[in-house]
């Protein structure tokens, strides 16, 4: 494409050729770049397998809990104030089935204004939330199941129990907390 719109490749550090010798360096390079690549990749992997073996989470921020930096024990989750309160309170109540549903979960962290004022629906929220409901994280606890990292003690304070963390697993391998529920059942409508 660049030859047929007359276009001449020039780099500071490398000459390009079409000569067969120029087609082979470059071949050669390109393999050199992606080994680079691959134990790059590698090299990180080995690094945060380590870290969460330790029992730190070792990917982006959780919601309800900041990063600080520790000159010891380097980046470190504590539990905010939303996640103290808000997320806290959600959790705990999904627990004892003071919310019965997922989409109640959704909207009581929705009219909390859990995610700062979001132009979405609650509706919008339910993987998300689902996410946080079997997230052990919340529990202080670390699992990473597709490198191979078992439950384990996390190196950061959770902000529910394991026993409540339980309770919510339990209940969401139930059904009635999939099922819809009508929000329009009324006694004019007392067949529904």
């Amino acid at each position: 494409a660049f030859k047929a719109r007359g276009v001449i490749l020039r780099c500071p550090h490398y000459n390009f050729d079409d000569s067969p010798e120029g087609m082979f360096v470059d071949t050669v390079l390109a393999a050199g770049n992606e080994l680079d690549r691959h134990q790059n990749r590698r090299q990180v992997v080995q690094k945060m397998k380590a870290r969460l073996d330790m029992g730190y989470w070792a990917f982006a921020g959780k919601r309800g809990y900041d990063i600080i930096k520790d000159t010891v024990r380097g980046k470190v989750h504590v539990a905010n104030v939303e996640g103290k309160t808000i997320l806290k309170e959600a959790l705990e109540s999904f627990a004892s089935a003071k919310l019965q549903r997922k989409i109640d979960v959704a909207r009581f962290l929705y009219e909390r204004d859990f995610w700062k004022k979001s132009k979405r629906t609650p509706e919008h929220f339910i993987d998300e939330v689902t996410s946080i409901l079997r997230d052990v994280f919340h529990a202080g606890y670390i699992e990473y199941s597709p490198w191979g990292v078992v439950r384990r003690k996390g190196q950061h304070a959770g902000i529910i129990s394991l026993e409540t963390f339980e309770i919510i697993e339990r209940r969401l391998q139930k059904e009635e907390t999939k099922a819809r529920v009508r929000i329009d059942v009324s006694p004019e409508f007392s067949l529904r």
